[in-house]
């Protein structure tokens, strides 16, 4: 895994950067499976490809997510996922389409659970 900038992450690098390899990273924020917390950083998991590094923290990232679609949620202080990729769930944890099983932290049940009802 490579690190990478953030600031065109989810959306086309302006012509000026394209000669900047970090910059020029642009993820469609439909292929996100989940963000995972990595101190100032986050991991993203996305469909088919391997996780990207990059220099955001989850709460900078959310609502430039949310902007793009309401299918984000944070469930855990380390944890966005994406709605659409949820296979099955309980109070405590979810299973995401890739087999991964992310926590939910007990103040956020409520709220994860009317969003997926």
């Amino acid at each position: 895994m490579t690190k990478n900038c953030y600031p065109y992450l989810l959306d086309p690098c302006p012509p000026e950067f394209k000669d900047r390899p970090r910059y020029d990273v642009t993820i469609p924020f439909e292929n996100i499976i989940y963000i995972q917390a990595n101190i100032n950083y986050s991991i993203i998991k996305q469909i088919e490809r391997p996780p990207e590094i990059f220099s955001i923290t989850l709460k900078e990232l959310l609502p430039r997510l949310v902007a793009k679609s309401n299918q984000f949620i944070r469930v855990h202080k380390a944890f966005i996922i994406n709605l659409k990729f949820v296979v099955s769930y309980n109070k405590t944890s979810l299973m995401l389409s890739d087999g991964t099983i992310v926590p939910i932290a007990k103040r956020r049940w409520k709220e994860v659970a009317q969003r997926l009802l």
